[in-house]
């Protein structure tokens, strides 16, 4: 089957099982949902994902009442490099959200990033363990993966980010600010915005953002791609939560 065709496989599986799961609860405790999402343009820490084309995305998830959620998200993607077969996709993830003291709230989190499809020698499938505290308005976060994109390399990121209601309008003003060290993988680093309004109508979530990054090197290029895809942007998503 065409790889095409399997990304649009796997994202429409995940729209179909929508109703059903969005009707289902435990009274242990259980509860299932998850989002479907249109984007202009898939970006992940400041750089594109998609060649700079838009991307339709899934997820599915489970979670309790004691904190603890997994669950499966999909996303086609595009790293316009001949002959690696990725055209998707598919990331895993485990984790336990719960409170601190003081109103902060702690989520762990593992992440399983796959890519199916890819051709022998372009496998770039990796984990990820994060850590992410919230207060108030803001949030922090630490991830740290020790073979990121099967290169080998140690890496470690940082980000602030922060979320403010305008009154009682229902739109909110975003920002973040996140730093990715990856000199073990590509003997360089660089620090990633973003600043945008969103605005939730029933389960739908409207958001416009701009991107950008500074110190994108030669380095990073010949590893997460060309120049352009981590250039200035404004992205515009819909996603709908069940």
């Amino acid at each position: 089957m065409n790889k095409k065709l399997i990304a649009v496989s796997i994202l429409s599986a995940l729209v179909l099982s929508a109703p059903a799961l969005a009707q289902e609860e435990d009274e242990a405790g259980w509860s299932f949902g998850g989002t479907i999402t249109g984007t202009s343009d898939y970006i992940f820490r400041g750089v594109s994902q998609t060649d700079e084309d838009p991307a339709i995305q899934g997820s599915v998830d489970v979670s309790h009442s004691s904190g603890f959620y997994a669950g499966v998200w999909a996303s086609n993607v595009d790293f316009d490099v001949e002959g690696d077969g990725i055209n998707t996709e598919i990331d895993y993830y485990l984790g336990w959200v719960f409170g601190l003291p003081g109103d902060v709230e702690l989520d762990l989190q593992a992440v399983r990033y796959t890519y199916p499809g890819s051709n022998s020698g372009f496998g770039i499938d990796y984990n990820e363990y994060i850590a992410a505290l919230s207060y108030s308005y803001f949030t922090g976060t630490f991830a740290y993966s020790d073979d990121f994109v099967n290169s080998g390399g140690d890496t470690y990121y940082y980000e602030l980010a922060g979320e403010f209601p305008i009154g009682e309008t229902g739109f909110n003003i975003t920002g973040t600010i996140g730093y990715s060290d990856l000199e073990e993988a590509t003997d360089d680093n660089y620090t990633s915005y973003q600043v945008g309004v969103n605005y939730t109508w029933n389960n739908i979530l409207l958001d416009v953002s701009y991107f950008d990054t500074s110190s994108y090197g030669a380095g990073l290029q010949d590893f997460l791609g060309p120049k352009t895809w981590a250039d200035s942007r404004v992205v515009f998503t819909a996603t709908y939560e069940f």
